[in-house]
């Protein structure tokens, strides 16, 4: 005669393990679209913080002059672009610069900011937070004045004449 093995409840634990797993995956998932949408979200305000900065001149000798006048701004409009408490534990006060004192190449002047989110809700996917940077280095432009000197040089060295009366160049892009 044969044994018949008793069966009673595989179904069940076959039905649990695979709900579990695929709650699981949809949490993770769900947590990795936050997680994007939250980094969209602070690379957009950097990004037009990183604009402000930028375009912060006024009418400066230099620009390591007033650096501290354009990261105010900087901040002000990060902060309009990416409220307080929107992102967990993301505020303006985190937001840093590359001056043109401290950064050798140009092309690294902007601003930018460092945080940690956790990469998902802890159970599956690990517990351990990621490190975020959003960088907005959008290449500083001369000050005006810096213009008007380069403009008079280049006047002076073609011998068009003297930067003794308002005299501008015309670039037609041909």
């Amino acid at each position: 005669m044969e044994k018949w093995i008793n069966n009673k409840g595989q179904s069940t634990l076959e039905f649990i393990m695979t709900f579990t797993t695929a709650v699981g995956f949809i949490f993770l998932f769900l947590k990795m679209a936050m997680n994007y949408t939250d980094g969209f979200m602070v690379h957009h305000a950097t990004y037009m913080a990183g604009r402000a900065y930028m375009v912060s001149d006024e009418n400066r000798d230099s620009l390591e002059e007033g650096d501290s006048l354009a990261m105010k701004k900087a901040r002000e409009v990060f902060t309009s672009y990416l409220p307080e408490g929107l992102v967990k534990d993301v505020t303006a006060t985190m937001l840093q610069e590359n001056n043109p004192g401290v950064v050798k190449f140009q092309a690294f002047i902007g601003v930018y900011i460092k945080y940690e989110e956790k990469f998902s809700l802890g159970f599956l996917g690990g517990k351990f937070p990621i490190r975020m940077t959003s960088e907005a280095f959008l290449g500083r432009e001369p000050t005006r004045r810096e213009s008007r000197t380069q403009v008079c040089n280049a006047i002076m060295d073609l011998g068009l004449g003297s930067c003794s009366v308002h005299v501008t160049l015309e670039d037609n892009g041909g």
